[in-house]
């Protein structure tokens, strides 16, 4: 009901009951409200849930999809898919951006199997980072030019580039990506005192382990491809999760997350389109962030 044109609540029932046509309230709704929302909904949910499952598989409160590098395999997929023309359509965006996310958490994922040091998670995400970017420039250098616009248009990051034809697209990738999550949850209230923990409750560790990742992988992937790569929600609000509910049973933290993630893009999502949707989730983001390491080993991430 909010934006440069506002309608009252009888028009928002209009558009939503009466017929297709020329009514400026159901164009309003239909073509840019509704799918807008969707978008902020899922990827808010979606990677806030993608934030929690890292974070509690690597035990390292900083971890999330932007941080480790997977939403820049997920970029680099995308940039595959519109720039060396690899992939159609919103499935090749898709496929293209899920096939990225997945091959650096499996990079990760050998990473983490060498190095007990979290630390050095953050160092090679980092490093990932730069080295997708750089991938990326090459992939640029070679672009066509319309081709390109449309590639720099999708880096800002935003709810307003979801398409109503390609809302149940993204509903379907994230319920695949959070049955994945969900279907793990006594591996991920166990995996937080360790793996050998989770092995003596009967857990079949290594295959929950990837269960969760790739789920993780697949709302990242789902997320950037459809919204572009957003940060800071998939580190901040799982935070904030932990703050509200109190808890570490991740059969609260899931929902919450998913609730917590969605409102923080609504919320977002508020604010008007000429403004980059990074710069807002950074003035949240950020000193949240900062809450978490200021913490030290008191916190929850001792």
């Amino acid at each position: 009901m909010l934006g440069k044109v506002n309608f009252g609540f009888a028009d928002l029932l209009n558009a939503l009951a009466g017929p297709e046509g020329e009514d400026v309230s159901h164009r309003i709704f239909w073509g840019l409200r509704f799918p807008r929302m969707m978008a902020a909904l899922l990827a808010g949910g979606a990677l806030a849930v993608s934030g929690l499952a890292l974070q509690t598989v690597f035990r390292n409160p900083l971890c999330g999809p932007f941080v480790l590098g997977i939403s820049s395999g997920a970029s680099l997929g995308v940039a595959l898919a519109l720039l060396a023309g690899m992939g159609f359509g919103h499935l090749g965006v898709l496929g293209a951006a899920s096939a990225g996310a997945l091959s650096v958490t499996v990079v990760i994922m050998i990473i983490a199997s060498r190095f007990s040091q979290s630390s050095v998670l953050l160092i090679a995400g980092l490093l990932f980072g730069y080295f997708i970017d750089a991938l990326v420039s090459v992939i640029i250098a070679g672009a066509h030019t319309e081709s390109l616009a449309v590639y720099v248009a999708w880096g800002f990051g935003s709810f307003g580039r979801l398409t109503l034809d390609a809302v149940w697209l993204f509903v379907v990738s994230v319920v695949v990506g959070l049955a994945l999550v969900v279907g793990s949850v006594r591996y991920l209230n166990a995996a937080r005192i360790g793996d050998d923990f989770a092995t003596g409750l009967g857990i079949n560790v290594k295959l929950a382990r990837k269960c969760v990742l790739l789920g993780a992988s697949i709302l990242a992937g789902a997320s950037t491809a459809f919204c572009g790569p957003v940060a800071f929600i998939g580190i901040a609000v799982p935070h904030l999760a932990y703050m509200l509910f109190g808890t570490t049973n991740h059969r609260i933290l899931i929902p919450g997350c998913l609730c917590c993630g969605s409102l923080f893009a609504l919320v977002a999502g508020l604010f008007p389109v000429s403004i980059p949707l990074n710069a807002i989730l950074s003035v949240v983001g950020v000193p949240v962030i900062l809450y978490v390491i200021l913490r030290g080993p008191k916190g929850r991430g001792a």
